[in-house]
C-alpha cells in the first residue's frame, strides 16, 4: 500500500497515487540509468587517459633510448658537443666544430675587450667623485 493511501484522509485518488507513484518511479530509473551511463563515461575517460599515459611514457623512453644512442654514435664518430649563442647544443664534426670555434674567436675580437676588476672599480669611483664634486657645487651655488 503506498504512503498515500495510508493516511485517513487521502488528498488523492487511489488511481491518481497510483499514477504519481508511477510517474516518480520512471522518474526515479531515469535518474538511474543517466547515473549509469555517467559512470560508464568516466570509466572509460579513465581508460583512454590511462592509455595516453602508457603511451607518453613510451614515447619518452623512446626519445631517451635515442639521445642515448645518438651520444655514444657520435662521440664513437669523433664529434664534439657545441653550444651556441642560445644555448642550444649541436653535435658537430671535428672540422664544423674548428670553423665555429674559429668563426667565434673572430667574432670575439671584434668586441669591447674586457675590463679588469680594477678598471671597472677606478672607472666607478671616477664616477661617484664626479657626483660629489657636482653636488657640492650646487650647494655653493645654492648658498649664493
Amino acid at each position: 500500500m503506498s504512503l498515500a493511501m495510508s493516511n485517513e484522509k487521502t488528498v488523492l485518488s487511489p488511481e491518481e497515487a497510483e499514477r504519481v507513484e508511477a510517474e516518480f518511479r520512471d522518474a526515479l530509473m531515469d535518474e538511474h540509468r543517466s547515473r549509469q551511463q555517467a559512470q560508464e563515461h568516466r570509466e572509460v575517460r579513465s581508460k583512454e587517459k590511462m592509455r595516453e599515459r602508457e603511451r607518453e611514457r613510451q614515447i619518452l623512453a623512446e626519445e631517451e633510448l635515442k639521445e642515448r644512442v645518438r651520444a655514444e654514435f657520435y662521440k664513437e664518430q669523433g664529434y664534439k658537443l657545441y653550444t651556441d649563442s642560445a644555448g642550444r647544443q649541436h653535435w658537430l664534426t671535428p672540422e664544423e666544430y674548428d670553423w665555429r670555434m674559429r668563426i667565434r674567436a673572430r667574432r670575439d675580437k671584434n668586441r669591447r675587450p674586457f675590463d679588469s676588476a680594477s678598471q671597472q672599480q677606478r672607472r666607478r669611483l671616477m664616477m661617484y667623485l664626479g657626483c660629489a664634486a657636482l653636488a657640492v657645487f650646487t650647494g655653493l651655488f645654492l648658498l649664493l
